[in-house]
């Protein structure tokens, strides 16, 4: 499992300038994908949104990754768009490859066009920074030991104020489906996702072709 690198714009340039900013963005997303409950045909639930349990899962099946898989029908039709960011994720998600892959996810359930990306970006950071670690405050060590482990799995833990004081914070263990993915793997740290807003918190990239083009521009620079 590997950290996957913060989006840093070049000097001068403008990926989502305004009027079309993060704000619109996520909108958009919001928008495109439509209120909850959501309708999907029977050829959707077959073929676009099937996300069948790797091998290794269906061979392992007291992983806490099942909770995923038993719940993803009930997400897509229920869930809740916001932005989420990549903590960690296996290192095969950052280049083309077939292999979907698991990682870790913070984001807030607070109204998404109001939360900052940056404060994302910067929560992630300390949270990814506790890895190899082993911290006295009783808050943060089952969280640099859950990192650490890179098998263990969370649904909606939450970030302790210690990290994030302002904007509440979970954790998700997700899983990363290239076809639901621009360009089919991890090219930056931010996107939009969809989670569950109630127990079990689970979370999945909002799929791709409920993105705007200047996100997907921008995804894929």
């Amino acid at each position: 499992m590997l950290r996957s690198p913060a989006y840093h714009a070049a000097p001068g340039a403008v990926p989502l300038a305004a009027p079309y900013n993060m704000t619109n963005a996520i909108q958009e997303c919001i928008q495109n994908f439509g209120s909850a409950p959501r309708n999907q045909s029977i050829w959707q639930k077959l073929t676009y949104f099937r996300i069948p349990r790797p091998m290794w899962l269906r061979a392992n099946p007291s992983d806490g990754l099942t909770t995923l898989f038993d719940n993803l029908q009930m997400l897509f039709t229920e869930g809740t768009v916001v932005w989420g960011h990549v903590i960690q994720a296996n290192s095969l998600m950052f280049q083309p490859g077939v292999h979907d892959c698991p990682g870790e996810l913070v984001y807030s359930l607070e109204d998404a066009r109001r939360v900052d990306p940056d404060d994302l970006n910067q929560v992630a950071d300390q949270l990814y920074s506790l890895k190899g670690t082993e911290p006295e405050d009783s808050d943060l060590a089952p969280i640099a030991a859950y990192l650490t482990n890179e098998l263990i799995r969370v649904f909606g833990l939450p970030v302790p104020r210690a990290i994030s004081p302002s904007l509440r914070c979970r954790i998700s263990t997700t899983f990363f489906v290239r076809k639901h993915l621009p360009l089919r793997r991890l090219c930056n740290s931010l996107l939009p996702i969809v989670v569950n807003p109630r127990e079990p918190y689970i979370a999945m990239p909002l799929p791709a072709r409920y993105w705007p083009e200047p996100l997907i521009d921008w995804w894929s620079k």
